[in-house]
């Protein structure tokens, strides 16, 4: 669980923040620039001192004919360390895009379409169209020699995004991007991400620095959070600005249904594709030989899109980590002019109104991928060439971590009998392993001869759900009442199943009832393994082997420092126990949440936990000290 306190100061921040860029936009992207230019500022210094303290000893050293002796070593060398961790750093090494080069005379009509984009949009002249098997586009800018020597710019095309899309739609998606080219908006962004990475790895790097870390991220606490939301707005306008640029080069309704196709299709393949593609890589040895062939065929099966339940299942708290709006918000930004002219386009669009009617979608023309005419297949073969180069190594990886999975399958289908256990692992062990195979029948015959398991039960639920099947409820359902314990877990699944707009609207219409009906319940189990100031807290009680699995795992995060654990006093002697964890940290506090999470995933007891930091929430922090004056872990011992 993250630290919600300062979640709240930080979404204020952002907030106060996007008010200031709305109403005044050139001085907010000053304001931008300046807190860059101080860091940037800090960064020189500490590099100017990193390289110029040892180059003046060695020199003074030199000009007085003394020799490097032992205390001129145990100067240099801490000095000589810290200044390659700035320029490593600093030298911020962006690879080009992987995909297929693409060149005009291969695919006219799309080189025209793009061509006629970019100069409506004013964007600079490209220098390369790369084609990717993402279902996305993107614009990269990425500087020469540090700029000095001008910016390159891509634009990136997904073949998936080709296929999805008609051709009306693809336009308004390449005005998008051409937007974010316009006016040096692009370069001023990049410099910009630039920069955040620069210190993000900074902070990484002094996070094992020890004195360095203690002198310098008293100052990076203090900067990378007004930093990270003053480029976080940034990056949000621009996102807006060239949705904007979209509309008024293509129009509204292309623009609208582009966003929305993308995002269904997204869940589609979220939902149907990827498991399916992972459970390959568990059960087969190499890559498969045709991934966009297998990635064609899923797409041909996306169901159609449903307007009113899609933007409802997107619309969701804005993340704090993802630069882009929801899809509601991207949807209602009508721009003033995104009812101007269309640039000669045509378009079968019915009306579409924002704002308390529900967009009603395009009726698709033609696939924008007859845009690549006869050059698809050459691209095709090329772009499943870089796909197995790519997924080689972690293919292998996790076909090798499957492999005693594969093992015990092999040995469960070898012997004649199974007990009840063995027939539910048999069952989960083909969902993962056999991704063409419907292991429903097989929970079914285990929980027939076992109906008080309630993780089985769980399983089939949640896979009869994933395959459309609104019984899938009544499975969930009768988890719960036999285990009040699953009820959280289910709940999470329920609301990943809720933001997935491409389920059947029956499953869906389960779904929703089956949460209604044990609402209370959870919030209730939410409100036992929540903490705030008025909490009693009770030492924690491990033994020895606990504590150890718990220090084991809290040492394969680097950016752990010390932690301190606490059990909260419940109103129930008999409820199970919930752990508090407190956290403090050796590196970037910027990535607080995501450590937090990574504590979370890596728990090794049976019982629940909340996890947070002590940056926000110095109160609490300090009556977990309190019941807990020992740490149960610290770096290093």
């Amino acid at each position: 669980m993250a630290n919600t306190s300062e979640q709240r100061r930080y979404r204020a921040l952002i907030e106060r923040l996007a008010a200031d860029a709305k109403a005044a936009p050139r001085a907010y992207r000053m304001r931008v620039a300046l807190l860059a230019g101080v860091g940037y500022g800090v960064l020189a210094t500490l590099l100017l001192v990193g390289l110029g303290l040892p180059i003046g000893i060695a020199a003074a050293l030199w000009a007085t004919g003394r020799g490097f002796d032992g205390w001129a070593v145990y100067v240099l060398l801490p000095q000589t360390v810290f200044a390659a961790m700035l320029v490593r750093a600093l030298w911020l090494r962006f690879e080009p895009p992987r995909g297929y080069r693409l060149s005009p005379e291969e695919a006219p009509e799309l080189a025209n379409e793009i061509e006629r984009l970019r100069l409506a949009a004013g964007a600079p002249a490209l220098d390369e169209v790369v084609i990717d098997s993402d279902l996305n586009a993107g614009a990269a800018s990425m500087p020469k020699w540090l700029g000095l020597f001008g910016h390159r710019h891509t634009l990136v095309i997904g073949l998936p995004l080709l296929r999805a899309l008609d051709r009306e739609e693809l336009s308004a998606v390449l005005a998008h991007e051409f937007g974010h080219f316009r006016g040096g908006h692009g370069r001023f962004s990049a410099w910009i991400y630039r920069l955040r990475l620069s210190w993000f790895r900074f902070a990484d790097a002094l996070a094992g620095s020890g004195t360095f870390a203690f002198a310098l991220l008293p100052f990076f606490r203090w900067y990378a959070p007004y930093f990270s939301a003053y480029s976080f707005v940034l990056a949000r306008e621009d996102e807006y600005e060239a949705d904007a640029v979209s509309a008024r080069l293509v129009g509204e309704a292309a623009r609208v249904s582009a966003l929305m196709r993308v995002e269904h299709t997204a869940q589609h393949l979220k939902r149907r594709f990827f498991p399916q593609m992972q459970a390959r890589m568990r059960s087969q040895p190499q890559p498969s030989p045709a991934y966009n062939a297998l990635l064609a065929a899923a797409l041909r099966e996306t169901p159609p899109v449903d307007a009113a339940r899609l933007l409802t299942a997107a619309a969701r708290e804005n993340d704090l980590e993802d630069t882009h709006p929801t899809l509601p918000q991207r949807v209602g930004a009508v721009s003033g002019d995104a009812q101007g002219a269309t640039m000669g386009a045509t378009t079968s669009a019915t009306t579409i109104s924002i704002g308390a009617a529900t967009p009603t979608l395009r009726e698709q023309g033609v696939a924008a991928i007859a845009l690549l005419g006869e050059s698809l297949a050459k691209i095709e073969r090329r772009l499943d060439e870089i796909w197995r180069e790519d997924m080689r190594a972690p293919w292998a990886a996790a076909y090798a971590a499957a492999a005693a999975e594969r093992e015990r399958l092999d040995a469960i289908e070898r012997r004649g009998e199974w007990s009840v256990e063995e027939r539910l692992e048999h069952a989960r062990l083909v969902e993962r392993l056999r991704p063409d195979y419907d292991a429903t029948p097989l929970y079914r015959r285990a929980l027939e001869a076992a109906p008080d398991r309630a993780a089985g039960w769980v399983r089939l639920g949640a896979l009869r759900i994933d395959r459309d099947d609104p019984g899938g409820a009544d499975d969930l359902r009768r988890a719960m009442r036999l285990d009040a314990g699953t009820i959280r877990p289910i709940f999470e699944r329920l609301d990943a199943f809720q933001r997935d707009a491409t389920l059947a609207p029956e499953t869906a219409a389960a779904i929703a009832a089956l949460r209604e009906e044990f609402a209370s319940q959870a919030a209730s189990l939410i409100a036992r393994d929540g903490v705030d100031e008025d909490d009693a807290f009770l030492a924690h009680a491990l033994d020895e082997t606990e504590a150890a699995a718990l220090r084991e795992a809290l040492a394969r995060i680097p950016q752990v420092g010390a932690a301190w654990l606490v059990r909260k006093r419940l109103a129930l002697a008999d409820e199970p126990a919930h752990f508090t964890l407190l956290v403090t940290w050796r590196g970037s506090v910027a990535s607080e949440d995501a450590g937090l999470k990574r504590i979370v995933a890596a728990w090794p007891l049976p019982a629940s936990v909340t996890v947070f930091g002590d940056s926000g929430q110095r109160a609490l922090a300090k009556r977990m000290r309190e019941a807990c004056p020992e740490a149960i872990y610290r770096k290093g011992r």
